[in-house]
């Protein structure tokens, strides 16, 4: 979600996620309200329009800018845009990675700089994975033996500290917070590479619990990214070298370890720890046993993403399995179809059906004997439409409304949907048998069908969004439901025309439905070859 960091004069720091319409300015009832005593009660307004957020001055005393340039009319967001109100700073987050600067949390921001910047010592991350420990019997020097042993103290204390764990942001802050305190920097952050394969910080941290801005240097970054080296840089304020990585001068970083977090060969992100102690405090021993904590630490994230994965694959199947058949789930979820997002024109048949007398029907039962009679009927009912790889759009009460063509491409939608209604009557009519036998009344339903084109897609406000379709076709549909009686399915033209002589009815004339102007010819559907 897109949101607003705001810097206050005193150096206060607060986010806020951004609403379809946010209103800036010194007045509690803003959505952001901005304690500066040079900002106007009602200053500006961000609203989302045509898929971005857009920013306008509403007539404020002192303006409004935007990256230092004062904006006339609505001005289009980019994500890293710093808008200035007053002494106020607000950085604005987005999702565009094409951003110069992009200021990705609160704490942290990489700057895109071109400059080389020196590194003292380069070690390459795989090769220290692959490394391995030597046997006993062929170890001659001490040397070795105290670096294999702090290898192992360090995978064992990371394993020990981080448990079983498989939430990602408490992961991510444990390994951290071991990181620090084995290497004794000052601070640290942990960048994760997103779908855009841009770093991201995704936990920071400061052993003195300030709350101080972290500027990264791209150049750095990109050694890390690019090569999977692990680089340990030092003294860049007094090293000609560092050229124009202002990002690392201006803080007066005194020593710097960067490495790779890999898992196997493929790089997850990275670890940056730094600290302004004294000049050299990270040696290139440090950053061999960073690095190989790394690679454990890397696993660990790795299996918490698979975690992460299993579990958004399980609920968009349990989700998907709400709206559509189990066999058309599995396709979905494996990607062997797609389901578009966003309105999309479709050719898809729609089917609506509901209880006749249900009214009457409420008032003879109490509330729970009614929602139990609802649910066995739509349990039947649902369970048709999936077998027929239909599409669930909605409950309407005691109305059940289905689509297929949609939101899956069917070229026989018709027919799926036609075989789907005649079995629907059929098993009520099972269904109704027994109910009579055990001295219940029956359940008579009415069914509309009608096909052509509509539109498709998630609609609703920016908070909550279901898939529907809408159209001509859909209030067609409905209406042939309200015309129909118990046990008749109704349909159109556009049906028959698509199904031909297979397709055998009763011609019942035309009618005019309601909402329409002119006269629909009417159909009862008797059988399907």
């Amino acid at each position: 979600m897109s949101r607003l960091i705001v810097m206050t004069p005193d150096g206060g720091q607060h986010e806020q996620n951004l609403r379809a319409i946010n209103t800036l300015g010194r007045h509690p009832e803003q959505t952001v309200q901005i304690l500066d005593r040079v900002v106007s009660k009602e200053h500006a307004l961000i609203t989302f329009t045509d898929g971005d957020y857009w920013l306008q001055d509403i007539g404020s005393r002192n303006g409004t800018f935007i990256n230092g340039v004062q904006i006339r009319g609505r001005t289009r967001l980019k994500d890293g845009d710093t808008i200035s109100l007053g002494a106020t700073r607000i950085f604005f987050v987005g999702d565009s990675p094409e951003s110069r600067v992009r200021q990705l949390s609160g704490n942290v921001t990489i700057h895109a700089m071109a400059s080389e910047t020196a590194i003292r010592s380069r070690l390459q991350a795989i090769e220290a994975q692959q490394r391995e420990f030597l046997p006993e019997s062929d170890i001659v020097d001490e040397h070795t033996l105290r670096q294999d042993y702090e290898k192992l103290r360090v995978v064992f204390e990371l394993n020990t500290a981080l448990g079983d764990g498989t939430d990602l942001e408490d992961l991510l802050n444990r390994i951290l917070d071991k990181a620090l305190e084995f290497s004794g920097a000052d601070r640290g952050v942990i960048l994760l590479l997103n779908q855009d394969n841009v770093p991201e910080p995704r936990a920071y941290k400061n052993r003195q619990g300030k709350d101080e801005h972290l500027d990264l240097s791209s150049t750095i970054l990109n050694e890390v990214m690019t090569q999977h080296n692990a680089v340990l840089s030092s003294d860049a304020t007094m090293d000609s070298r560092f050229g124009g990585s202002h990002s690392i001068i201006m803080q007066g970083i005194r020593s710097a370890m960067c490495v790779p977090l890999m898992a196997g060969p493929e790089i997850l992100g990275m670890i940056q720890l730094d600290t302004r102690i004294a000049t050299g405090v990270f040696t290139e021993k440090d950053l061999q046993i960073l690095t190989v904590f790394a690679n454990e630490a890397a696993l660990r994230i790795a299996n918490a993403n698979l975690a992460l994965a299993a579990e958004a694959d399980a609920i968009a199947r349990h989700n998907l399995s709400r709206l559509l058949s189990p066999n058309l789930v599995e396709e979905v979820v494996t990607g062997a179809i797609a389901v578009e997002q966003g309105g999309q024109t479709r050719e898809a048949t729609v089917l609506f059906m509901d209880i006749c007398g249900f009214t009457p029907m409420s008032e003879k039962h109490d509330p729970q004997a009614v929602i139990g009679i609802l649910n066995e009927f739509f349990e039947i009912m649902v369970d048709i439409v999936f077998r027929h790889d239909g599409t669930l759009d909605k409950f309407i009460g005691d109305e059940l409304m289905a689509v297929w063509g949609a939101p899956v491409h069917q070229d026989d939608h018709a027919e799926r949907a036609v075989r789907a209604a005649l079995e629907m009557q059929s098993s009520l009519a099972d269904f109704n048998r027994f109910r009579v036998a055990n001295g219940a009344d029956p359940i008579l339903a009415r069914t509309g069908l009608n096909c052509g084109t509509l539109v498709a897609g998630y609609m609703g406000s920016t908070k909550t969004m279901s898939y529907t379709v809408i159209g001509d076709t859909v209030n067609t549909a409905a209406r042939l439901c309200q015309r129909a009686v118990a046990g008749q399915i109704l349909t159109t033209t556009p049906v028959l025309e698509s199904l031909g002589p297979r397709l055998h009815v009763d011609d019942l004339g035309a009618a005019t439905l309601k909402g329409k102007a002119n006269a629909t010819p009417l159909y009862q559907v008797l059988s399907l070859d």
